[in-house]
């Protein structure tokens, strides 16, 4: 079992401060975390589609570039033809040529 010490050093935070109670249930039943957790999951099928699970809201939608909030960052998707084809609470598919995918912390 791993040991915590705490008031660790320059703000870092422990394993156990940064779980939530779904992800550290997944841990402990040896399930994926993406199943309980809030993380955001991003599946791109191809150049063509990417679907966004977990997300909080659209921030900027323009040509050739969308950027998505979710609770860990800014997803930023760019290419040409840039589309929303489909949107729920739950998920959000951007289709288009996609040319880049980036995380921003």
């Amino acid at each position: 079992m791993k040991r915590v010490k705490k008031g660790s050093d320059k703000g870092e935070k422990s394993d156990r401060s940064i779980l939530s109670i779904g992800e550290k249930l997944a841990k402990l039943f040896e399930l994926p975390p993406d199943l309980f957790g809030n993380r955001p999951k991003v599946t791109a099928v191809g150049r063509g589609e990417v679907l966004i699970e977990n997300f909080k809201g659209i921030m900027d939608f323009e040509e050739g570039m969308v950027r998505i909030n979710t609770n860990n960052g800014v997803i930023k998707i760019t290419g040409s033809g840039i589309t929303i084809r489909e949107i729920t609470s739950e998920a959000i598919i951007i289709g288009g040529k996609i040319s880049n995918i980036d995380y921003d912390a």
